[in-house]
């Protein structure tokens, strides 16, 4: 990671509250300027990356990270509404990289979330190419090259949205009736 470092992450969670509290600014620095990098490329990304790029998946917990040959299929359930099922299935140009302690062990979670990750273009000669680097709150940190991504967005049926697994407050069933 370029903007949000393990560095800093680890300063944030640090006892030493002026630590934290420089760490949060520091945070916020980073966010801007990884902001300012997005807006330098965005003109160079399709329309559906630009989207992919916008989505929110902060908190989004991951249901399943599966391969089939260069596809990646990474499937989240969002935490804010609509709470939809994002499906991400990714065109790798290589093997997805996993460092499972990105995170400092007192900072992981007992469930996979989505909590922030790094977007690129890379040139590749005349290709372009995609670089991600995504955190995950169990402690991993993947790192996918690709030269494509495909969003789907669902709502979920099943578990039945209003149940304790999936606290919706409208019914997919209801509208489909």
């Amino acid at each position: 990671m370029n903007y949000f470092t393990r560095d800093l992450v680890r300063r944030l969670s640090s006892d030493d509250d002026s630590v934290v509290n420089a760490a949060h600014r520091e945070w916020e620095e980073a966010n801007e300027r990884y902001e300012r990098h997005l807006r330098t490329i965005e003109p160079e990304l399709p329309p559906h990356v630009r989207e992919f790029n916008d989505l929110l998946l902060h908190d989004a917990v991951v249901s399943n990270i599966a391969r089939e040959g260069d596809k990646l299929i990474m499937v989240l359930q969002k935490d804010i509404p609509p709470r939809d099922t994002v499906i991400l299935t990714y065109s790798l140009i290589e093997d997805p990289v996993i460092d499972p302690e990105a995170l400092p062990a007192e900072d992981r979670l007992k469930v996979m979330d989505f909590q922030y990750d790094e977007f690129d273009l890379v040139r590749a000669g005349e290709n372009k190419v995609y670089a991600q680097g995504i955190v995950f709150g169990n402690g991993w940190e993947m790192t996918l090259r690709f030269t494509d991504v495909r969003v789907t967005l669902a709502q979920a049926l099943y578990p039945f949205p209003g149940t304790m697994l999936v606290p919706t407050a409208t019914s997919v069933l209801a509208q489909s009736a």
